[in-house]
């Protein structure tokens, strides 16, 4: 009977310690660099997803750069509980128009594109 409980108490400790590291690895998730998210924003702008409802913009690597990079918290319980983060970024094309593409901190999938190429 004495077994029987310590096995218990080992398993449940055990299970305790899967939750936490599982927790902190969603909490601590790492982020799309500087260079991925600026891949994936021209991505986005090439190739948009059709939820979007935009056309497709040829833009080359070349005539862009980076204006602007923002970390935001996405919004809810369970985002803000877990840490889960979008990126915001704007870039200046070579004609001066400045779009700003709105991707998913840690795999770039395509949320929004605002500004003048919307």
């Amino acid at each position: 009977m004495l077994n029987a409980a310590t096995n218990l108490k080992k398993t449940g400790f055990k299970i305790i310690v899967f939750l936490i590291i599982c927790f902190a690895y969603e909490y601590q998730k790492p982020i799309l660099t500087t260079v991925e998210a600026t891949d994936y924003a021209v991505l986005c702008l090439n190739v948009p997803p059709k939820e979007l409802g935009i056309k497709a913009v040829d833009i080359n690597f070349d005539d862009i750069t980076l204006k602007k990079l923002s970390i935001d918290t996405k919004s809810g319980f369970f985002n803000q509980y877990t840490n889960k983060r979008d990126l915001s970024i704007t870039l200046k094309t070579i004609n001066g128009e400045e779009p700003t593409v709105k991707i998913n901190a840690y795999n770039g999938k395509c949320i929004e594109v605002t500004g003048p190429l919307n």
